[in-house]
């Protein structure tokens, strides 16, 4: 095989993000926009390109990066598949991507995995989903630092997931929505690093642990009502649980006026529920709203977000679609 393409999920976190670093239990969810790698065989070193970024560089046979260091997690990738016994050849790689990076969309994991997907292939091997998360979770902890492994599991296994660090998936919930209700997807256009906030919130749960276990406990008392409320099809609850997770989420110092600012116009657009979703302090909100106010919501709001757009939830994780 000469030529392999992949492509995979992105993802939103509906319930339970920041918290579930230190292990309580997170919803998160696989959308319909896709990061794709696409790999063919070449000579060493090796070259990967990022189209629509300055990303470039190339991953020498000794598996260095020479060029742009946001390349180490592909090195990280071939690293663990040699260590599996993976006869490594050169190769070159273009990544592509739907999804915006840095907005708490799972652009990291979801590149990390197409990639992984596509280069196992070129090599005559099939990944299975657990060598798939392994892979994609082991490039996050290159991107992010501490990763819950809540990202790679949605890009992954696709479709809506009940997950704890340390655990893995607990439960795979039924598909929403019906077409009664959306989602939409508002980017605030503020990059902002994942670790930071993550650090923060790690650094204030270790000074006030007394008050703010109290916190994590709703958090994951949250989950088990949404993850009740989802199977039941209310979306009333759902919503007015995304509201109180994002009361909470303030609470904690990860929200901004950019997103407070997109939440309350879309709450009074018409949603009836609207968070912040990934590390915030920046990045995206994810609303859910009655079909028919989907319109209305977007014309609210977009005179602060970079852009909105109602999204679908993707039943499929990240999969060969070529070679």
């Amino acid at each position: 095989m000469n030529k392999s393409i992949a492509i995979s999920p992105g993802k939103v976190i509906l319930f339970g993000e920041h918290f579930v670093v230190r292990g309580t239990k997170a919803i998160v969810a696989a959308i319909d926009l896709y990061a794709k790698a696409e790999i063919e065989e070449s000579s060493w070193p090796s070259e990967i390109i990022s189209e629509g970024t300055e990303i470039r560089g190339k991953i020498t046979q000794e598996l260095k990066v020479v060029g742009s260091k946001e390349l180490e997690p592909f090195a990280r990738i071939l690293s663990v598949l040699k260590n599996w016994g993976f006869q490594i050849a050169g190769f070159k790689a273009k990544i592509s991507s739907e999804i915006p990076m840095s907005a708490g969309l799972g652009s990291s994991a979801a590149s990390a995995a197409a990639f992984s997907l596509s280069y196992a292939n070129l090599l005559g091997y099939k990944l299975n989903d657990k060598e798939l998360f392994t892979l994609s979770h082991e490039a996050e902890k290159i991107t992010h630092g501490n990763p819950s492994g809540v990202d790679s599991a949605a890009v992954t296994y696709g479709g809506i997931l009940v997950f704890k660090k340390d655990v893995g998936i607990i439960s795979k919930l039924k598909s929403l929505f019906s077409d009664k209700y959306s989602l939409i997807i508002a980017d605030t256009g503020i990059k902002r690093s994942t670790s930071v906030p993550v650090r923060d919130v790690l650094i204030l749960s270790e000074k006030l642990w007394p008050a703010v276990s109290l916190i994590y406990d709703a958090s994951d008392r949250i989950v088990d009502l949404a993850n009740e409320a989802i199977n039941n099809e209310d979306y009333e609850t759902i919503g007015t649980l995304m509201n109180i997770n994002q009361g909470l989420l303030n609470s904690m110092g990860v929200s901004s006026l950019e997103l407070e600012e997109l939440i309350y116009r879309s709450r009074l657009a018409g949603a009836i529920g609207a968070k912040l979703t990934g590390a915030g302090k920046g990045g995206s909100a994810i609303i859910l709203a009655p079909s028919n106010k989907v319109d209305n919501i977007l014309d609210r709001i977009k005179c602060c977000s970079k852009w909105a757009s109602r999204i679908k939830i993707s039943q499929e994780g990240a999969r060969i679609i070529s070679g």
